[in-house]
């Protein structure tokens, strides 16, 4: 990428991002999952965000200076944050005096006009007018007046007027004397005087700009802005230029102060590093005169790191799954990766036999990036941490050895410091934590260690809920995730949760899937999932419903409402086998149908594929794996192909509880007289639920679609689609053959009624009285001569009956 795109680049996204994780699932905000790819996932070189790396360049400052910066910040904004730090603690009419004289245009003026003021504040005033009007020398006379007030006279205005007498000074080509006059706003803001603007943190950077001249660097912008009191040192637009030989030791005290400043939480020194290294990874002169000092060295990894692309490791196997085989992967440009490395190289750092270099665990990360494996193992052995332990245990992945692997990543775990964070250079982000136990669940699964992967997993659920999921619902046996839950995750740790998302605990929150959801970190710009807890128990409640073993489940629903209509599920499946009356039956497969259908979601749907519980049943994908890797993929045991077939649900289709409660409702018609309204009713239902089940796709013709595996998707739905068509036809046909008239099935399928139960169990005895009266008035002449008959048997035997009894002998 050339310098003038990384200039036009917008910061805030580029300097907070860092390097995006390439192993996420695709579709609108789908949170990281490390499973779909995990050659790709587990071969990825890590890497810190580039702004976080910046800010733990030097270890973390432990004064009470504080960066007030707003990057978005409009002149308005910027205007008030002044005004309002000008004027706390002054009279009403303070406001009124200070723009008088800042609209004066002359010091002298400005001053005379603020004689109701402090002291400090009519002399800091006066300065600033003097200031924005180039009167440099009256303006930094007046700002040492206000320095050489009494100290509780002058403290409103100390850090100001030394932070503005240091600008002056550099304005001035005066070195020695801005270098004084910032080293005095920090001394005077770390002994308590008031600094609202947060000047003291921006003099970190404004030192480092004159290092930066000193240096031989010139800063360049077209929109440089140059307000008193803005801490802006380091504008976004601004560039490096050469004007003479570079000095090493000027740059590495400007990068050191830089430093500071960012990790003071300063975006401006993030930003200022940036630029920084920018400079020097596109100009190859400086480069290699700056390449020796041990904070160049990590600050340029780090860039590297974060900015650059990981070479396609196992890219060209995996296209070859989902796109054309002939394709080729274009390896993307990594042009600031050659000229570090290079530079390295002619320096002689991380030579074998050489001293350790101070960010040999970055140098091996980028060793590892390049492809140079044995350069990047020396490097990790020189200096042992969390980085160096995960850039070997990717060492040993490539080798194939998964239990070296795993033992490596419990030592990069293990690494870390129980509180706070690591020292400066060997420390990783949060994410990059989270990252790198997820990489160790995923070596674990790879081991066929499946509880213990759901283990590594589990606390990192909030960025990686669908791996987990994946795990606890179709890796995991139901016995397994059972004792797991029960040990890890009883009643007791979740009690304390709300049923619903707290959206004011919770701001920007998208979905609320039973009781959970996901919430947006604007930060790390993915979604998080939030309750984890409470859904690794309802995922295991809908799976033990799954498995037959609904009353187990009962216990684990943490929504009772969901809980009560499992339980009235249960009831009515048990009733629908024991009931005595067949109308009884009917009316139990009925109900169960309803609340299949309506609430099957909350009380059996999977929480990946194919319901997407997660996700509220809007995709069909996105959490959790649809299917897996081809035989023969890396990191897939065959005893989790087994498992991943076994723990499918019955049947395998996206809304699943659909189907069963498409069957619930034609059961409850098998019990029902074919002449009843209730029997009508009940298949107009099974109609309602199987035309449900229908999914639209984009075509009909697949052979427009030219990505292969987007061609099979669609190539599914629409079989999915004719199978639910055929369904609705056949049960359409059953009730056009076997079913009575009713006036509402112009509309069949569409608008049901509800079906009368009551009426049908009376029409079990109602239907053979009706058909015998039919038959009888229709044929009344055999009716007689049958009747004639009976009535003759009835009269022959009652005779013969009273005979016999005549005839029996008295005992």
């Amino acid at each position: 990428m050339s310098a003038r795109k990384h200039r036009v680049l917008t910061l805030s996204v580029l300097l907070l991002t860092g390097a995006a994780g390439i192993a996420i699932a695709c579709g609108p905000d789908f949170p990281w999952q490390l499973l779909d790819r995990r050659e790709v996932t587990l071969a990825e070189t890590p890497a810190n965000p580039f702004a976080w790396e910046a800010a733990h360049l030097v270890p973390a400052p432990t004064d009470m200076m504080k960066a007030v910066e707003n990057r978005w910040a409009t002149d308005d904004t910027r205007a008030k944050l002044r005004t309002d730090a000008e004027t706390a603690g002054l009279a009403p009419d303070a406001l009124g005096l200070i723009a008088a004289m800042r609209a004066a245009g002359d010091g002298d003026k400005a001053y005379a006009l603020g004689e109701k003021l402090p002291a400090a504040v009519r002399l800091y005033t006066a300065a600033a007018v003097d200031y924005k009007a180039g009167r440099l020398d009256r303006a930094a006379a007046r700002f040492q007046a206000v320095l050489d007030l009494p100290a509780a006279e002058g403290a409103t205005r100390a850090v100001w007027a030394a932070y503005m007498l240091g600008r002056a000074a550099a304005l001035r080509d005066q070195a020695d004397a801005a270098l004084a006059a910032f080293a005095k706003a920090r001394a005077l803001a770390q002994g308590g005087a008031p600094d609202p603007l947060g000047l003291a943190v921006a003099s970190l950077g404004e030192e480092a700009r004159v290092r930066l001249a000193q240096a031989g660097l010139s800063l360049v912008t077209t929109a440089e802005t140059d307000d008193d009191t803005v801490a802006d040192s380091l504008p976004a637009t601004l560039r490096l230029e050469a004007t003479k030989p570079l000095d090493g030791a000027a740059l590495s005290q400007a990068i050191s102060l830089y430093a500071q400043q960012a990790a003071h939480d300063s975006y401006n020194g993030v930003s200022s590093l940036n630029i920084i290294a920018l400079y020097l990874l596109e100009n190859s002169d400086p480069l290699k005169a700056a390449v020796t000092d041990p904070l160049v060295q990590r600050l340029l990894a780090a860039h590297v790191l974060a900015f650059e692309e990981d070479l396609p490791r196992h890219a060209k196997e995996w296209d070859a799954r989902r796109h054309n085989p002939s394709e080729t992967y274009k390896a993307p440009p990594t042009p600031h990766l050659a000229a570090l490395t290079t530079a390295l190289a002619e320096a002689h750092i991380g030579d074998a036999g050489g001293p350790a270099p101070a960010a040999a665990d970055q140098l091996a990360a980028l060793a590892y990036r390049k492809g140079d494996y044995d350069l990047a193992g020396r490097l990790a052995a020189m200096r042992p941490g969390p980085l160096a332990s995960w850039v070997q245990a990717k060492l040993a992945l490539q080798k194939g050895d998964l239990a070296q692997a795993a033992d490596l990543y419990a030592q990069a775990a293990a690494a870390f410091p129980t509180t706070g964070d690591s020292p400066p250079g060997s420390a990783l982000s949060a994410a990059e934590r989270g990252r790198l136990a997820g990489e160790g669940g995923t070596v674990a699964l790879a081991r066929g260690e499946y509880v213990a992967a759901l283990d590594q997993l589990m606390p990192m659920a909030d960025t990686y809920w669908g791996d987990v999921a994946h795990i606890a619902e179709r890796v995991l046996t139901v016995d397994e995730l059972k004792a797991y839950v029960d040990a890890k995750v009883p009643a007791s740790v979740v009690a304390g949760w709300t049923r619903t998302v707290d959206n004011k605990q919770w701001p920007n929150t998208l979905l609320d899937t039973m009781g959970v959801g996901y919430k947006y970190d604007e930060e790390a710009d993915r979604l998080r999932y939030q309750g984890a807890p409470l859904a690794l128990r309802s995922l295991l409640a809908r799976r033990l419903m799954r498995a037959g073993r609904g009353k187990e489940a009962l216990a684990y629903y943490h929504n009772p409402a969901v809980a009560l209509d499992a339980r009235a599920y249960l009831d009515a499946r048990e009733d629908a086998g024991n009931a005595w009356w067949a109308a009884s039956r009917a009316r139990a497969w009925f109900q169960a149908a309803q609340l299949a259908r309506t609430r099957g979601m909350e009380i059996m749907g999977t929480e990946g594929p194919p319901d997407e519980a997660a996700l509220d049943g809007a995709y069909d994908f996105g959490i959790g794996q649809a299917m897996l890797p081809p035989a023969g993929a890396t990191y897939v045991t065959d005893g989790e192909r087994k498992r991943f077939a076994d723990s499918a649900p019955q049947p395998d289709q996206r809304y699943h509880y659909r189907f069963i409660a498409t069957d619930a409702a034609e059961h409850a018609a098998d019990q029902l007289p074919r002449t009843s309204q209730a029997y009508a009713a009940t298949l107009c239902w099974a109609v309602a639920y199987a035309q449900d089940q229908r999914i639209a796709t984009w075509t009909d013709d697949p052979a427009t679609i030219e990505d292969p595996y987007w061609q099979s998707v669609v190539r599914r739905i629409i079989e999915r689609d004719n199978q639910a068509q055929g369904r609705v036809a056949a049960l359409y046909q059953r009730y056009v053959r076997t079913g009575p008239h009713q006036a509402w099935a112009a509309h069949f399928g569409r608008a049901c009624p509800a079906p009368d139960f009551d009426a049908a169990a009376k029409e079990w005895w109602q239907a053979p009285a009706r058909q015998a009266h039919r038959w009888i008035r229709h044929n009344h002449r055999k009716a007689l001569v049958g009747g004639a008959a009976i009535l003759a048997v009835l009269a022959a035997g009652t005779a013969l009956l009273l005979v016999r009894r005549r005839r029996r002998p008295i005992s």
